[in-house]
C-alpha cells in the first residue's frame, strides 16, 4: 500500500499537537487542508485512525502509522546530513524523537542526555512521562521510538540495553519523624503516618515496606504526581516518601531530612529499549544514555537482547 507522505505528516501532527487547528498551524497549512489529508489517508486504510477529541487521539492503526512517520524523518534527518557532508552546505535541521522516560530518571539525570543529544546529535526530544514500570506501553503502542523502563524483558521488535539501577532511600522531615516514629519505625507506626504516593500506579512503598518488615500494608495516601511537589512534601514534613537517593542525599546530609530505616534502600533496575528497525541517531542516542547512567546510577552488567 502506497501512502501520500503529506497526510502521514498531517496524521502525525494532528497526533503531536492534539488537535487539527494546532496541527494546521505547525505545518503552516488550512485546518481543511489537514482535515482532507485525514479523510484520505483513512479511505486509503479503511479504518478511523483519529478519535476526535479533546485532545484527538490515535487509533491502534493511526499509531503505527505515526510511528512509521517518526522513523522515516529520522531516516531523512540522516540523509540530509550526508547530503549537507558531500555538498559543503552547513544549513542543519533538528530531528525530533518521540520518547517515554520515567518521572524521577526526567528529574535527575536525564536532563544531561538532553543537552548532550542536542549538542552531539542534533536532536530534539517530545518526551511523554510515565511510571517506569509503565513506559514501555508507549513503546509497544508505536506512540514512542524508545522508552527508558524497569521492564527487562525486551518487547517484540526492539532492542534492550541495560543501564543500571537507580537507588531510592525512605525519608520525612525531622518533625514529621518525631510525631510518628518516635518509638521506632514499624507496620504498626506505618499504618498512622501519611504517605506520598506519585500516582495509583506508584508501588514502591510496598517493595520498601516488604524489604523492611517482610509485609505491607495499605496506606493513607496524597497522590502527588510531580517530581518537584513529591520532594517538596517530604520536605515540608506532609508525609514520609521514597525518593531518589541521588536526590535526597544533600537533604539527608543537611538534617533537612532522615532517612526511615537506615542501609534499607529499594533498588530499580532500569533499560533502554528501542526500535530495531530505527536509525542511527536513534543508535547514537542509546549509547549517550548508557554512558550518562554510568555516572549517575549504581553499576549494572551492561546486555543486549
Amino acid at each position: 500500500m502506497d501512502f501520500d507522505y503529506d497526510s502521514l505528516v498531517a496524521l502525525a501532527a494532528v497526533v503531536r499537537e492534539g488537535g487539527f487547528d494546532a496541527a494546521a498551524k505547525s505545518l503552516n497549512v488550512t485546518q481543511s487542508a489537514v482535515s482532507q489529508r485525514i479523510k484520505q489517508l483513512e479511505d486509503k486504510v479503511g479504518s478511523v485512525l483519529i478519535v476526535r477529541g479533546r485532545p484527538c487521539v490515535p487509533t491502534e492503526a493511526g499509531l503505527q502509522l505515526c510511528r512509521h512517520v517518526e522513523q522515516v524523518t529520522l531516516l531523512q534527518h540522516e540523509l540530509n546530513d550526508r547530503m549537507n557532508a558531500l555538498t559543503g552546505n552547513t544549513e542543519a535541521t533538528a530531528a525530533t524523537i518521540r520518547i517515554s522516560v520515567n518521572n524521577d530518571s526526567l528529574a535527575t539525570w536525564f536532563p544531561n542526555v538532553i543537552k548532550r543529544a542536542a549538542n552531539e546529535l542534533g536532536v530534539r526530544f517530545d518526551i511523554i512521562p510515565d511510571d517506569q514500570e509503565h513506559t514501555e506501553t508507549s513503546l509497544k503502542s508505536g506512540d514512542a521510538l524508545a522508552v527508558v523502563t524497569a521492564i527487562e524483558k525486551p518487547v517484540q521488535g526492539c532492542r534492550r540495553m541495560s543501564l543500571g539501577a537507580m537507588e531510592y532511600v525512605s525519608v520525612a522531615s525531622a518533625a514529621f519523624y518525631d510525631t510518628y516514629f518516635s518509638k521506632g519505625v514499624s507496620i504498626e507506626a506505618l499504618k498512622e503516618a501519611p504517605c506520598l504516593a506519585f500516582d495509583r500506579k506508584d508501588t514502591i512503598q510496598e517493595q520498601w515496606m516488604m524489604l523492611c518488615f517482610g509485609e505491607f500494608i495499605a496506606t493513607s495516601n496524597h497522590l502527588v504526581p510531580s517530581y518537584e511537589g513529591y520532594v517538596a512534601c517530604c520536605l515540608n514534613g506532609t508525609a514520609w516518601g521514597l525518593v531518589p537517593t541521588i536526590a535526597a542525599q544533600p537533604y539527608l546530609d543537611s538534617g533537612e531530612l532522615k532517612e526511615l530505616v537506615p542501609s534499607k534502600r529499594i533498588l530499580i533496575s532500569l533499560h533502554w529499549q528501542s526500535s530495531t528497525r530505527s536509525s542511527e541517531i536513534l543508535r547514537r542516542l542509546g549509547e549517550v544514555v548508557v554512558e550518562e547512567t554510568k555516572v549517575s546510577l549504581l553499576p549494572d552488567s551492561f546486555r543486549l537482547a
